[in-house]
């Protein structure tokens, strides 16, 4: 909404209607002084940060290990499969070279 500039009634009833009365909080003075006391209480290096979260970083250590172990032996159990496939290919193979090995097992 544009007014004129020169609206002297205008200016003059939003003076006196609109008038703004905050509450005041008296703990508030306090919370920001809370806040900034536990700010400079944050540890400042990587050891520090590792003592106050040592539980959390285990716990996410030792759920990276079970991944990995986990997938690790999946990895494993299906080249382990794969290579007994080839070595029974192979050995049928040696004992007669026209023989077909059917790989579908």
């Amino acid at each position: 909404m544009k007014t004129h500039p020169h609206d002297e009634p205008l200016r003059e009833l939003l003076r006196r209607s609109w008038t703004v009365a905050p509450q005041s909080n008296p703990g508030f003075r306090a919370a920001v002084w809370a806040r900034i006391e536990a700010a400079r209480c944050m540890p400042a290096t990587w050891s520090g940060w590792l003592r106050l979260n040592f539980t959390r970083v285990s716990y996410c250590a030792a759920a990276s290990i079970v991944f990995s172990g986990t997938g690790g032996g999946l990895l494993a159990a299906s080249q382990a499969t794969r290579e007994r496939e080839q070595l029974i290919q192979r050995y049928v193979v040696s004992i007669d070279p026209h023989q077909q090995v059917n790989s579908t097992r």
